[in-house]
């Protein structure tokens, strides 16, 4: 959880997010979330809500209404995602006041997403987690970045962050001092990818964050959520940051076969919808290479290594150490697919 969250929220802040919604704070259910508060809940009518809480620090109201305007454009098209829905007051973003002048928290709230997150339920996963879903899964991607192809803010206000503004590609700001070698592969890796074109049917604004802990599984239908880290880059940019949670899911000896298991079904999906030619598959080295940096740049972002157990530190030094000796994250020919 970001530090700054964590100082300003206090109780009465989640009852009045709540009130906004229409929901009874009674009937919270605090949610695992990573980098904001999160709560479930049903509304009068039996509606089951996700509520989101952040801070101005991090998320703007403009910020945040750009997050929302995005997911109604998808949800128009009839894309399966969590839409959000209108407080009480008929807004989309509710604004509470922090006690320190200048600062707000910014409410939000979410339709529930039908069915089960997969890590929930290991039976439904094992059932399910085949081929079939693979290619729906794809899919699903393709109608995303086929619809925010066509996508623009209708204001400048609204604008997403691009992916080098997100704070955690800045590792200087994050890693120690003294780890020199992991800023500089960092800095190779983001100097490469600068590097690749940028054209409407290469870079869009994606989900950047769609990974199996934000879809859910239901009757055969896979429904999308969680769009507060969406930002401008590359499509396949969305499919890298996949095949990493992917991975990382997995025994270090088994992720090249997990994710070539997975990959090969997803493209067919994929490409029945959307091109995805070999060129740019050749760029998902970098872009998981990438992503290990920003998961350890957030590891220094919100935890103090003083106060972990030694098996999560080192776990974490098993990070530097693969990005120090530029690891791939995955041994895998990706233009073959």
């Amino acid at each position: 959880m970001h530090p700054e969250l964590v100082r300003r929220f206090h109780e009465p802040i989640r009852d009045e997010a709540a009130r906004r919604y229409g929901l009874s704070p009674e009937q919270l259910t605090e949610l695992t979330a990573f980098e904001n508060f999160v709560y479930e809940a049903e509304n009068d009518d039996g509606e089951g809500l996700i509520l989101r809480i952040s801070h101005s620090t991090r998320r703007t109201i403009d910020y945040t209404l750009g997050e929302v305007e995005f997911v109604r454009y998808l949800a128009a098209a009839r894309i399966p995602i969590a839409s959000p829905v209108l407080s009480d007051s008929g807004q989309f973003v509710e604004r509470i006041e922090d006690r320190e002048p200048g600062s707000y928290f910014v409410a939000t709230a979410f339709e529930r997403a039908p069915g089960i997150v997969f890590d929930d339920a290991p039976p439904l996963k094992e059932r399910y987690w085949k081929p079939p879903l693979f290619r729906d899964l794809g899919r699903l991607f393709a109608r995303l970045h086929n619809r925010a192809q066509t996508y623009a803010p209708s204001s400048p206000r609204l604008k997403r962050q691009e992916w080098h503004e997100y704070d955690v590609v800045d590792i200087d700001r994050f890693a120690p001092p003294e780890e020199k070698l992991v800023r500089e592969r960092t800095a190779a890796i983001i100097a490469r990818l600068n590097q690749l074109p940028r054209t409407p049917e290469s870079y869009g604004l994606i989900h950047a964050d769609l990974h199996l802990h934000n879809f859910c599984f239901a009757e055969g239908k896979i429904t999308a959520f969680d769009f507060d880290n969406c930002e401008y880059a590359w499509f396949v940019k969305d499919i890298a940051v996949l095949l990493f949670y992917i991975a990382r899911g997995e025994a270090r000896e088994a992720r090249d076969e997990a994710a070539t298991a997975f990959l090969g079904p997803f493209l067919e999906g994929y490409r029945e919808l959307r091109r995805m030619e070999r060129e740019w598959l050749a760029a998902v080295p970098d872009l998981l290479a990438l992503q290990r940096s920003m998961n350890y740049a957030l590891f220094h972002q919100y935890r103090d290594p003083a106060v972990l157990d030694e098996s999560t530190l080192d776990r974490w030094g098993r990070f530097r150490r693969d990005i120090e000796a530029d690891t791939p994250v995955l041994q895998i020919d990706f233009t073959s697919f």
